[in-house]
């Protein structure tokens, strides 16, 4: 039996895709900072697609020593999801026993879903892990422990490299600790914790990029800069699925306890009573208000949402006399537990049905690019395994690899001419392809892009993306494309 087990699990790492295109990016930024010290997922032009400073050193460490491989996503992962799911429960026995221990363990997988993040490849899972350890050293420090600040310092550090949104966190960080009168020590915290942030934007620039990464600037609420658009934004989050299903539960939850008993006190020994909560909420909104609050960004917060649960539920637990806020913590466990098998249920199909459209569309794409296309420039939207299985360089129309594109969407975001001026970039960088979803760009494809053909997306789990469309920059590239097209046939491909 265990002999057929060993098979089972080297097959499935032997053709195992990752579901998510966005772990290629980050291999082909390692390896393009392996081979050039470059964070750019272009090798000949400074086009920062990842937002993960530390991962993708992490990634480019790996190659620089043992060479290229598509499986360091996969073998971290698996490693600190072990990690996180061992140091979280073991935190929990020490600090509330074996009874919730097991009550945490329980919940974690559904709630956290460190598995899933762990088989997605990306840097979720050690950006979860250090806020376990944060837990960790933070409750050492409340407890009398002064060296475990300096361990604070070191995690705080990482959390501001691993991923750009550990600003929310960092800054409810420091806010808690200035409530609290310990300027100093909020003063470090934003210091180590903002530097790698701050040293990145400065390479940023001095490369001729932004000083955020273009991920960052595209998909986040960073760059509104009038108060009419921020309220919109603000209506259209707290009324979001999101914010109903995940921040809205908790925050009731936890301002029903806390009123009840910390009515009376100052406002500096709650947040000393109380650090942590405090911490994990303001984070919450920041995140809720400027990123992106679900799939795979949000585990990071259903961790410290469980760890905040256990707390609660273990002072209630010491006292007897029944209340309206003991039963609110039973109606949340409840919930938590519905939610977190509904969670299972609802992203299951991405062990496996992403994984293999993401092999039957984007890794075939990369094939065509490569066989028709090799070293020249094509312009795209979901970049990953187009550019880390093939040496194309890409213009990506979405933004996220593309300094010039990225720089026209923050300094043009309320001017609907994009088309023209696409139009005049992909002529000028010599690309003679666009491979793009239709229906991202409406209204934003170059007049004079001329369709060739098209390939359906079957079985996509996204229901927004139907096809991609092969365009010919110019009428001159037309009878190539259509030839390519016409010879790649294995394109739609036996399945």
């Amino acid at each position: 039996m265990k002999k057929y087990g060993f098979i089972s699990v080297f097959v499935f790492l032997l053709g195992y895709f990752y579901p998510v295109d966005d772990v290629y990016i980050h291999l082909e930024v390692a390896k393009n900072i392996a081979d050039k010290f470059l964070f750019s997922i272009n090798s000949n032009s400074f086009d920062p697609a990842s937002s993960s400073i530390l991962y993708s050193f992490f990634l480019s460490l790996l190659i620089k020593v043992f060479g290229d491989s598509s499986y360091y996503p996969l073998f971290i992962n698996l490693t600190f999801g072990v990690l996180t799911s061992f140091y979280a429960t073991n935190f929990v026995f020490l600090q509330y026993g074996k009874k919730f221990a097991l009550f945490f363990a329980l919940l974690l997988q559904p709630l956290a879903m460190i598995y899933l993040s762990a088989i997605l490849g990306m840097e979720h899972t050690i950006h979860i892990f250090l806020i376990v350890l944060f837990f960790i050293f933070y409750n050492k420090l409340a407890s009398g422990n002064v060296k475990a600040f300096s361990h604070l310092l070191i995690v705080v550090f990482f959390l501001g490299a691993v991923r750009f949104e550990s600003v929310f966190f960092i800054s409810a960080v420091i806010f808690v600790f200035i409530g609290q009168k310990k300027f100093r020590q909020g003063l470090l915290i934003g210091l180590v914790g903002f530097s790698p942030i701050i040293i990145y934007g400065l390479y940023s620039l001095l490369m001729g990029g932004l000083f955020f990464p273009n991920s960052v600037l595209v998909k986040s609420n960073f760059h509104v800069s009038d108060v009419q658009s921020f309220i919109t934004i603000l209506k259209s989050k707290f009324l979001s699925v999101d914010y109903i299903k995940y921040l809205l539960p908790f925050s009731i939850f936890y301002f029903i306890y806390a009123f009840s008993r910390y009515r009376n006190l100052k406002l500096q020994r709650f947040l000393e009573m109380e650090a942590l909560p405090i911490i994990i909420l303001l984070t919450s909104y920041g995140q809720l208000i400027f990123g992106i609050m679900t799939f795979r960004y949000e585990n990071y917060l259903m961790i410290a949402y469980l760890f905040i649960l256990v707390k609660i539920c273990n002072y209630y637990l010491k006292t007897s006399d029944f209340s309206i806020p003991k039963l609110s913590a039973v109606l949340f466990i409840g919930y938590s537990v519905v939610f977190g098998l509904f969670k299972m249920y609802w992203y299951h199909p991405v062990l496996y049905t992403d994984s293999k459209n993401l092999y039957y569309n984007q890794y075939k794409l990369a094939q065509f690019l490569k066989k028709y296309y090799h070293s020249e420039t094509i312009v795209a939207n979901d970049i990953g395994a187009i550019t880390y299985f093939t040496n194309i360089e890409v213009l990506d129309m979405y933004g996220l690899g593309s300094t010039d594109i990225a720089k026209y969407k923050y300094k043009n975001s309320g001017e609907n001419d994009f088309s023209y001026f696409m139009g005049e970039l992909s002529n000028r960088k010599n690309a003679r392809i666009a491979a793009v979803y239709p229906e991202w760009f409406v209204g934003q494809i170059p007049q004079n892009w001329v369709l060739v053909g098209k390939w359906k997306m079957s079985n996509f789990r996204n229901p927004t993306i139907r096809y991609v469309n092969f365009y010919a920059v110019t009428k001159n590239d037309i009878p190539y494309l259509r030839k390519s097209l016409k010879e790649f046939k294995d394109n739609y491909f036996p399945r």
